[in-house]
């Protein structure tokens, strides 16, 4: 009798056993197949959580997000590669995916949508060659202008990065920090030293020597306090009184002036970066599926329209309309450098520095030895309807100026 109570006891414990067991393995089977996609987003939430709940609604698929800046965002994926929770890194520069691609973090995957476009485009880095990280949007690197301010001050527009080193434009510049604008600063500040580099047939201290006056004019010309990025030098410029320029991609003025009713307009410098906005899958991505379904959504029709109407960006597909605020590549192929990514990358800690070198001081001065061609560059004044995205932007400017 008792041997046999004993025996029904063992059978119950097994029985308890085998049902914790198949609980704990649909447990993790659930939680490693649940319909949802955990992305790292290089935005703030306001613009992409609406692009994310797009995504959703079309797919059924929930985003789990974490917004951030992407240092914050690449760190956190090399210290869990390991074990990583996150699936999609989404947004930010190709120089970030650069830094970030050495540590193995990416899957490689080729978007059907996209598997025909080439690594490079006219010049520049487009995607990785192996396909770890690809382009999903771009913008052309420009400057934000409050046409207001501009026309009160007397101002000229300003055709050309060079032209922001005149001592016309001092007071009147908000710049932004490339150690924390790993995005939009650092590629202004990249593209003035790889422009003397070209200038000066790569002789680097020659190079060396005319950046570094550039970067000390412009600081010079800038007002404080320096901004974080280029978020707040917009909102700083349209709420500004006397500012009048900024560096930003051209998309983002439009943006800002449609959203909070800023005067502020874009203008196309003569030699320019495009900017590839880049995503990419994380190496063993907990939710792999739905991580490649995210991706090749953002590459549809229907993820590029949704780029268009809710981040203002140019799609990369062909059959989606450019929005207003944006240049189409053909429109600026004439005017973009040969700008170097990788070359950003393995030189950050140069620009920033002399960056940094230069705006320690709130008050700064620019020596006598400074080059005369950054204290007198000259300011063109001649106005194109080329230097603005579309013919109302163009006809605000005239009209704040008084010319139409």
């Amino acid at each position: 009798m008792e041997k046999k109570a004993l025996i029904s006891v063992v059978v119950a414990i097994i029985v308890v056993v085998a049902a914790i067991a198949i609980g704990v393995a649909y447990y993790n089977s659930t939680k490693t197949t649940s319909k949802e996609v955990v992305i790292y987003a290089d935005y703030g939430s306001s613009l992409a959580s609406k692009y994310f709940s797009n995504f959703t609604n079309a797919t059924g698929i929930k985003v789990v997000a974490t917004y951030g800046a992407m240092g914050t965002l690449t760190g956190k994926l090399i210290a869990d590669a390991s074990n990583p929770s996150a699936d999609i890194l989404f947004g930010g520069a190709p120089s970030a995916y650069i830094s970030a691609e050495t540590n193995n973090i990416f899957q490689n995957y080729t978007p059907p949508a996209i598997a025909n476009q080439s690594e490079y485009l006219h010049g520049g880095l487009w995607r990785s060659a192996a396909w770890h990280w690809y382009p999903f949007t771009y913008a052309v690197l420009g400057m934000s202008v409050n046409t207001v301010n501009l026309h009160k001050a007397g101002l000229p527009m300003p055709t050309s990065f060079l032209n922001l080193s005149n001592s016309t434009y001092k007071g009147y510049i908000i710049m932004e920090n490339p150690s924390t604008s790993t995005t939009t600063s650092i590629a202004y500040f990249s593209l003035m030293y790889q422009y003397f580099l070209q200038k000066y047939d790569n002789a680097t201290s020659v190079a060396q020597s005319h950046f570094k006056s550039y970067v000390h004019a412009v600081l010079n010309n800038t007002v404080t306090p320096i901004q974080s990025d280029d978020e707040n030098a917009e909102v700083a410029l349209g709420q500004s009184s006397t500012a009048a320029i900024t560096i930003d991609w051209t998309y983002m003025p439009s943006l800002y002036a449609s959203e909070n009713g800023y005067s502020l307009a874009p203008a196309l410098p003569n030699a320019t970066v495009l900017g590839p906005t880049a995503m990419a899958i994380v190496n063993g991505a907990p939710h792999m599926t739905y991580a490649k379904d995210f991706v090749n959504w953002v590459l549809s029709k229907q993820g590029q329209q949704n780029i268009t109407t809710v981040f203002h960006k140019p799609p990369i597909i062909t059959g989606v309309p450019i929005p207003a605020g944006s240049f189409s590549i053909s429109q600026v192929q004439n005017d973009i450098f040969p700008y170097n990514q990788t070359f950003t990358t393995n030189n950050f800690n140069y620009i920033t520095g002399v960056f940094s070198n230069f705006s320690s001081s709130a008050s700064i001065q620019l020596g006598n030895n400074a080059p005369q061609m950054y204290q007198n560059a000259v300011v063109p004044v001649t106005i194109s309807q080329n230097y603005f995205i579309d013919t109302s932007l163009y006809s605000n400017y005239l009209k704040a100026t008084g010319l139409l």
